[in-house]
C-alpha cells in the first residue's frame, strides 16, 4: 500500500500561478518516488482560511506538507497539534525567509495601518507558530527571531524544479566571435535588478573589445516600461528585445537562441544575501549557465555553473565577467542538462526532505 501524501496551501492558483505551478511539480514529484499524493489549495478568504483549518483536522494523511502562510499560522497552532496525535508528519515549506518578507512589505504595501498590521502579526507569531512541525523547510538563511527553538528542525536546501522529459535542451553554443544572446524570463519587478544589466551592456559597448552582447527579456510586470525607458535613454534598445510575456513554442524559441541566462540581480533590494531562485534552476535545466547575485544554496561561490556577480548596485563586476568570458570554458548545454536532473530536480530535493523526516 503506498504511503499518504497531501500538500494543503493558502493560495489564490489564479493569482499566483507560479506557486500553484511549484506546488503541483511537488506532488507530481512525490508521485514519482511512489507516494499517493495530492494537492488542496484553497483561497485566500475567510472561507478559505476556514477551510484550510477544517482540511487540517479531517486529513489522515502520513506526510502534509503546508505553505507557511503568516496571517493564517497563529490560528494552525492547535490544528498542527492534533493532526501530530494522530501520527501525521507535518512539513511546513517556508518559500521565502520571513525576515525578507517583513523588508518587502515597506515596498509592497503602500497602506500604513495594513502593513504595520502584517508587521506585527509576523513578529509577534515569531517561531511558536512553528514549533508543532516535524520539519521546516527553508530556502534561504532565517533571522534568529524567527528560528528561535526549531532551528534543529530547519532544513535549508535549494528549491527543486520539474523537469520534463520533453522540456527542450539550448541549441546554441557560444564562441566568441559570436554576438553573446542574454536572456532573462521573470515577472518582472525592480528585484530582479535587470536595470543593473542594461547599465552594464552601456558600458560594454564602449569598450572595444568586449563580447557583442544582446539581451532578450521576456515578461511583463511592473518593472516592464521602466526597464524600456531605460534600455531607450541609454542607447542600446538596438541590443535589447522586450518580447512580453511568452509560453510555448514562442518561450522554447527564444531558449535555444540562447547562451546565458540572467537570474535575479537585485536580491539585495529586498534584504536577500542569499536565495534558492527559481529561474536560475529553469535554466540549467534548458542547457544555459547563468548569472545571478547572492549566494544560493545549491551553488558554490566559484561555480562556472551559475557566475556569480556581486549583490549590490554595482555594474563592474557584471562587465568585468562578460568580458572575461571569452577566457571561461562553460559547460555544454547536454552537461547543463544532466546536473540539473541529478541535483536541482523536485524528486531529488523531495527524496531529501522525506529521508530527513524519516
Amino acid at each position: 500500500m503506498k504511503h499518504q501524501f497531501e500538500y494543503i496551501a493558502f493560495v489564490d492558483a489564479e493569482k499566483t500561478p507560479g506557486v500553484a505551478k511549484k506546488i503541483d511539480s511537488t506532488v507530481a514529484s512525490a508521485q514519482k518516488l511512489g507516494l499517493n499524493a495530492k494537492s488542496t489549495l484553497l483561497a485566500p478568504t475567510m472561507s478559505g482560511a476556514w477551510g484550510f483549518i477544517k482540511a487540517l483536522l479531517s486529513t489522515n494523511t502520513e506526510v502534509l506538507f503546508v505553505r507557511f502562510s503568516s496571517l493564517l499560522f497563529p490560528f494552525l497552532f492547535f490544528p498542527f497539534l492534533l493532526a501530530r496525535l494522530r501520527g501525521t508528519k507535518i512539513v511546513v515549506d517556508v518559500p521565502t525567509p520571513r525576515k525578507s518578507v517583513l523588508v518587502e512589505l515597506k515596498t509592497s504595501e503602500p497602506r500604513t495601518l495594513v502593513r504595520m498590521f502584517k508587521q506585527s502579526i509576523s513578529l509577534l507569531s515569531a517561531s511558536w507558530v512553528l514549533m508543532p512541525a516535524n520539519l521546516i523547510v527553508q530556502y534561504a538563511q532565517e533571522s534568529a527571531w524567527y528560528l528561535f527553538g526549531v532551528k534543529h528542525k530547519t532544513l535549508k536546501i535549494g528549491n527543486g524544479i520539474n523537469i520534463p522529459e520533453d522540456l527542450p535542451v539550448a541549441l546554441s553554443s557560444w564562441q566568441a566571435d559570436d554576438t553573446l544572446n542574454l536572456i532573462a524570463v521573470a515577472q518582472l519587478a525592480d528585484w530582479h535588478g535587470y536595470d543593473r544589466l542594461l547599465k552594464a551592456i552601456a558600458e560594454l559597448a564602449n569598450k572595444p573589445d568586449a563580447p557583442k552582447v544582446s539581451l532578450t527579456i521576456v515578461g511583463e510586470g511592473e518593472a516592464f516600461e521602466p526597464l524600456q525607458k531605460l534600455a531607450k535613454s541609454l542607447k542600446i534598445d538596438s541590443q535589447v528585445e522586450f518580447t512580453g510575456f511568452l509560453s510555448g513554442a514562442r518561450l522554447d524559441a527564444q531558449f535555444n537562441n540562447a547562451h546565458i541566462g540572467i537570474a535575479s540581480l537585485g536580491l539585495y533590494r529586498i534584504g536577500l544575501d542569499e536565495a534558492s531562485v527559481l529561474k536560475a534552476r529553469e535554466y540549467v535545466a534548458r542547457g544555459l549557465s547563468v548569472i545571478g547575485a547572492a549566494n544560493d544554496p545549491d551553488f558554490p561561490a566559484d561555480s562556472d555553473i551559475r557566475l556569480m556577480v556581486s549583490n549590490s548596485d554595482s555594474t563592474n563586476d557584471i562587465t568585468t565577467l562578460i568580458c572575461e568570458l571569452p577566457t571561461k570554458t562553460l559547460m555544454s548545454p547536454s552537461e547543463l542538462r544532466k546536473y540539473a536532473e541529478e541535483n536541482l530536480s523536485m524528486e531529488s530535493k523531495l527524496k531529501r526532505i522525506l529521508d530527513k523526516l524519516n
